[in-house]
């Protein structure tokens, strides 16, 4: 199993965290679950395949495969935005307004008159 563990270490490196997306972060995420599999007396429960399908699908992830696999062809999305208006309104910044103001896209279609 150290040859799995040194192996997940590697694809952490890949994975800077970045603060600036709070619990959105993926790669801290990562690193937590990482953390909690291989500590202390859990590696004889560990799923030798398991943790190789795992870390072959994170390298894709991490290495864009699809993104390079499944070339753009549109510069919009489904929503008619472009993919930089998309990553603006997924932003952090957006995201921690919607909560803090309590709003939701689809919050008053369904309000009940």
């Amino acid at each position: 199993m150290t040859s799995q563990y040194k192996k997940f270490t590697k694809l952490i490196a890949k994975w800077p965290i970045d603060n600036n997306k709070g619990e959105r972060d993926l790669g801290k995420f990562i690193r937590d679950k990482v953390k909690t599999a291989f500590e202390g007396g859990n590696l004889k429960n560990l799923d030798s395949e398991l943790c190789t399908r795992q870390l072959n699908s994170l390298n894709k992830i991490a290495d864009n495969h699809y993104k390079n696999k499944y070339k753009r062809i549109h510069d919009s999305s489904a929503t008619g935005l472009s993919s930089e208006e998309c990553n603006l309104v997924l932003s952090s910044e957006v995201l921690q307004y919607l909560k803090e103001e309590n709003k939701g896209f689809f919050k008053n279609i369904f309000k009940k008159d």
